[in-house]
C-alpha cells in the first residue's frame, strides 16, 4: 500500500509552475504582436525568429533530456538543471518582455533563444521529476493535477492583469506596461518558488539498474507500443488545438464582432479549468485516465462547432461565454490526462530496459508538441486563405465558410479522431499496478545491494 503524498509537498512541488505559466502564455499569444506593434521589426522577421526558436528547441530539448537522465548528484537528477535555468529565465524574461522601440532582430533573437534555453533547463527535468515522485497510478494523477491547477492560477492572473491594471493604464490591452509587470512578477517569484520546491520536495525513487545511453533511448522508442498510441492521439489532438487556438480570436473579432470581449471569454475558460480539475481527478481514479481523456475529446468534438449557432453582434457575448465555460469544462480532461498517462509510459520503458529516461521522453514529447501546434495553426490559416477570408471583416457568405471550417469543423474532426485512438490505450490501472510493484521490488533490491 503506497503512502499518499502530503498536500504540503504537492503544493511545494507545484509552486514553480505559477511563475512558469505567467512566463509561457504570453510568448505564443502576445510577444509576436508586441514586437510587431512596438518595434520596427517586420512580420516576416518576427516569424523567422520564432521559427528559429523551434529549431533551437529541436537540438536543445533532447540534449538536456539526455544529460538530465544521466546526472548523478546529492540533489538528484532533476533539481540541478532547474536551479541552473532559474537565473537565466529571470534575466531573459525582463529583456524579452520589455523591448525598447529601437529593438532590432538581434535583440529579439538573443533574448528569445535565451528564454527558450531556460525553459528547456527547467521544464523537461521538472516534468520528469513529477514522474519520479510516485509510481502509483492514481497518485500520479494527483501530482499532475496539482501542478496544472497552480499553472492555471498563474495563467489567469496574467489574463486578468489588463483588467486589474486598468486604473493605471486606462485600457484593457495587453501592452508594454502589462508585459513589464508580468516580467518582474516572474523574475521575483520564480527563485522563491523554485527554492521551496527544491528544498521541501524529495528527489524521487531511483529504479534504474543501468545508465542511460543514446542508443538505448532510440531502441526504447522502437519497442514502446503504448508510446505510439499515446503520441498518435496527442499529435492529432495538438493539430486540432493549434488550428482552434490560431483562429479563435479571428472568429470572435472578425466574424462575431466582439473582439474587445475576448479577454473575458479566455478568463472564463481558464477559471473553469481550476474549478473542475478536482472533478476530473476523481473521474481519473474512478474510470481510468485514458477513458476520461477519450470522453473529454469526443464531447469537445461535439461542443466545438456549436459556436457557429451564435449570431454575430453584441448580444453574442453571453452565448459565447456559456460556450467557453462548457468547452473549458470538457477540454480540461484532455489537458490533465496526458500529463499523468505519460508517466505510466515511462515506467513501462523503465521496466523493459532497466534505465530511467524520463527527461529524454519528456524532451521528445515537448519537441513534438511545439512542432505540431505550429502545424495546426498553419492548417487553420491555410483554410482561411483557401476561402479568401478577410480578417478585417466584410466577408461574403462563401468567405465566411473559411472561418467555419478552420475554427470549428477541422478542430472537431481532429478531437474526435484523437478520442477514438486513446479510448483503447493498453496501460490501465491494473497493468500499471503490476509495473509499479515490479519497479518497487527492483528499488528494494538496489537499496539492499542485491
Amino acid at each position: 500500500m503506497y503512502k499518499p503524498i502530503s498536500k504540503k509537498t504537492l503544493a511545494a512541488f507545484a509552486a514553480p509552475n505559477f511563475a512558469l505559466a505567467i512566463m509561457h502564455m504570453p510568448v505564443g499569444y502576445v510577444i509576436p504582436a508586441l514586437y510587431a506593434k512596438y518595434t520596427s521589426l517586420s512580420l516576416a522577421t518576427i516569424g523567422s525568429i520564432l521559427l528559429f526558436g523551434r529549431i533551437f528547441d529541436a537540438f536543445s530539448d533532447p540534449l538536456i533530456g539526455y544529460y538530465s537522465d544521466r546526472t548523478q548528484s546529492r540533489w538528484g537528477k532533476r533539481k540541478p538543471w532547474m536551479i541552473i535555468g532559474t537565473p537565466i529565465a529571470m534575466v531573459a524574461i525582463i529583456f524579452l518582455f520589455s523591448p525598447p522601440a529601437t529593438a532590432g532582430y538581434m535583440y529579439f533573437l538573443f533574448w528569445s533563444v535565451l528564454l527558450f534555453a531556460s525553459w528547456t533547463l527547467i521544464d523537461i527535468p521538472y516534468a520528469a521529476w513529477g514522474v519520479e515522485l510516485s509510481r502509483d497510478y492514481d497518485e500520479r494523477s494527483r501530482i499532475m493535477t496539482w501542478r496544472s491547477v497552480v499553472g492555471y492560477i498563474g495563467s489567469i492572473l496574467f489574463l486578468a492583469s489588463p483588467i486589474l491594471l486598468f486604473p493605471w493604464t486606462g485600457n484593457t490591452e495587453i501592452g508594454t506596461e502589462v508585459m513589464n509587470i508580468a516580467a518582474w512578477m516572474v523574475a521575483l517569484s520564480l527563485p522563491i518558488l523554485m527554492y521551496i520546491a527544491v528544498k521541501y520536495v524529495p528527489t524521487g525513487i531511483n529504479v534504474s539498474t543501468q545508465k542511460v545511453r543514446l542508443k538505448d533511448f532510440i531502441k526504447s522508442i522502437k519497442i514502446n507500443k503504448p508510446l505510439y498510441r499515446f503520441m498518435s492521439a496527442l499529435l492529432i489532438h495538438g493539430i486540432g488545438l493549434g488550428a482552434w487556438a490560431a483562429t479563435v480570436l479571428i472568429f470572435v473579432d472578425a466574424y462575431i464582432g466582439i473582439g474587445d470581449k475576448f479577454i473575458y471569454l479566455l478568463l472564463a475558460a481558464w477559471i473553469i479549468r481550476i474549478l473542475v480539475s478536482p472533478f476530473w481527478l476523481k473521474m481519473f481514479i474512478k474510470y481510468g485516465k485514458h477513458k476520461v481523456w477519450a470522453t473529454g475529446a469526443i464531447i469537445s468534438a461535439v461542443v466545438t462547432p456549436t459556436a457557429l449557432l451564435v449570431s454575430p453582434g453584441e448580444a453574442a457575448f453571453i452565448p459565447l461565454l456559456v460556450y467557453a465555460i462548457i468547452l473549458g469544462f470538457f477540454e480540461t480532461a484532455m489537458y490533465l490526462a496526458p500529463f499523468a498517462i505519460f508517466g505510466d509510459i515511462i515506467d513501462y520503458d523503465t521496466l523493459k530496459t532497466g534505465s530511467n529516461k524520463a527527461s529524454s521522453f519528456y524532451a521528445l514529447k515537448g519537441l513534438i508538441l511545439k512542432s505540431i501546434s505550429g502545424v495546426g495553426g498553419a492548417i487553420g490559416f491555410f483554410l482561411l486563405s483557401a476561402f479568401d477570408f478577410n480578417v478585417k471583416g466584410g466577408n461574403t457568405p462563401k468567405q465566411t465558410v473559411g472561418i467555419f471550417v478552420a475554427f470549428a469543423a477541422a478542430p472537431a474532426l481532429f478531437y474526435l479522431i484523437s478520442g477514438l485512438i486513446i479510448k483503447n490505450f493498453p496501460l490501465d490501472a491494473r497493468r500499471q499496478g503490476i509495473i509499479k510493484r515490479r519497479l518497487e521490488s527492483r528499488s528494494k533490491h538496489l537499496k539492499q545491494g542485491i
